[in-house]
């Protein structure tokens, strides 16, 4: 063998000499098997998790995740296994990185977009006053996690980021809920200058006082003014009577009538269709899962593979079809409102039938009508919870 040509060996063999072990696929299977189980959806929880050689050889599980219980477990697993390794995962929030790792919606409405930048998607959003959990940081935003659980950069120009202990002064706080469509936070005396907005569901803290039909009231970021004392109702008062009230969620859905479809949107200034029940159902106190076919998975399964007569007032409809996989794709939702019709938000909040003889019919809807939920008598739970029961807004005793 030529010199040249040994040369050209050396490194090869150098390289494969301190190649990694592949790590076993009995260890992968089961740290995928296990995230399965926990994050069925990755729209609603973080597990970026995976094992790895380090540079000595040894193995180092990695990546970070919000779900205590998820990390327990794979660890435990490895244990069981009797892996020797090193243990790098984390548990967000980071309390090393996060010191104030809760925060408070302080706009009437802000966006949650896919990534940290204002060009990104927008997937969700969240109300004034809406609890979140705040899991990291990044160059202005932080990525949150609302109380359905769902995932989302917000900037921090509209939050108000708090400790536990600010947190838990929140929970125990008097406050109100705004059960208007739409409102104001009026200035004092010596101001022109409308404080803030105001739409249905929002959450604010009693500030006292007040007079002539009008509430003193305090915003997430300390700023305060007026509202018509009408539109108000204290919040632990609400949580404790209110309840699925189909026929208010109608009237409430219907109070809607011609408003845009926008995607994301699950305020009553736009909504898409998931919004409009995520929302219509919260004015009675229920938490819904975020989008149609995470609510899909939740309520009580009703059959409509051959009749629509199963129906009740405030089920919920959904759509879709059969991907190439084979599996069942769920892309929109409607809420059924009595006498084969359904209301939705589908370019605008508008009413359709189930009925072929009626002009609002809707043929393509009815070709994909997947299936049917009931919410009302499903229990408190997660995807169906009840407001009172949730401990991100009360102190749960």
């Amino acid at each position: 063998m030529t010199m040249k040509y040994l040369l050209r060996l050396l490194p090869l063999l150098f390289i494969a000499g301190c190649s990694q072990p592949e790590i076993p696929a009995e260890l992968k299977q089961g740290i995928d098997s296990i995230t399965a189980k926990w994050v069925p959806d990755t729209r609603e929880a973080i597990a970026d998790i995976v094992l790895v050689n380090d540079s000595a050889g040894g193995l180092v599980l990695q990546g970070e995740t919000d779900l205590p219980g998820l990390k327990n477990e794979i660890t435990s697993f490895l244990e069981m296994k009797k892996i020797s390794f090193t243990d790098k995962l984390i548990v967000l929030p980071d309390r090393a990185v996060i010191g104030k790792p809760w925060g408070l919606v302080t706009v009437s409405v802000t966006q949650m977009k896919g990534e940290p930048s204002h060009s990104s998607e927008m997937v969700s959003q969240a109300i004034m006053g809406t609890p979140v959990k705040i899991l990291k940081k990044k160059g202005g935003w932080s990525l949150v996690q609302t109380p359905d659980n769902y995932l989302g950069w917000i900037s921090d120009s509209g939050l108000q980021e708090l400790t536990d202990n600010e947190f838990d002064d929140w929970r125990k706080s008097k406050r109100f809920i705004f059960l208007g469509t739409f409102g104001h936070v009026f200035p004092g005396k010596d101001s022109n200058f409308i404080v803030s907005d105001l739409v249905s569901g929002v959450i604010v803290e009693d500030a006292g006082g007040g007079s002539d039909g009008i509430a003193s009231v305090k915003l997430p970021d300390g700023r305060s003014g007026g509202v018509a004392r009408e539109l108000l109702m204290d919040f632990d008062l609400w949580c404790g009577s209110v309840g699925p009230d189909v026929k208010r969620m109608i009237n409430f859905a219907a109070s809607l009538g011609g408003s845009p479809y926008m995607w994301g949107g699950t305020s009553v200034k736009a909504m898409d269709c998931s919004g409009l029940t995520k929302i219509t159902y919260f004015t009675s106190g229920i938490i819904l899962a975020r989008d149609a076919s995470l609510q899909y998975r939740h309520g009580i399964k009703i059959d409509v593979s051959g009749t629509y007569k199963n129906l009740e007032p405030g089920d919920l409809l959904y759509f879709g079809h059969i991907n190439s996989e084979g599996k069942e794709r769920i892309t929109h939702t409607a809420m059924y409102i009595g006498n084969t019709e359904y209301i939705h938000s589908s370019g605008m909040v508008k009413i359709n039938s189930l009925d072929s003889t009626r002009t609002n019919y809707s043929s393509y809807l009815r070709n994909i009508l997947r299936g049917a939920r009931r919410i009302i008598g499903a229990g408190s739970m997660p995807g169906t919870m009840k407001v009172a029961d949730h401990e991100w807004y009360r102190i749960i005793k």
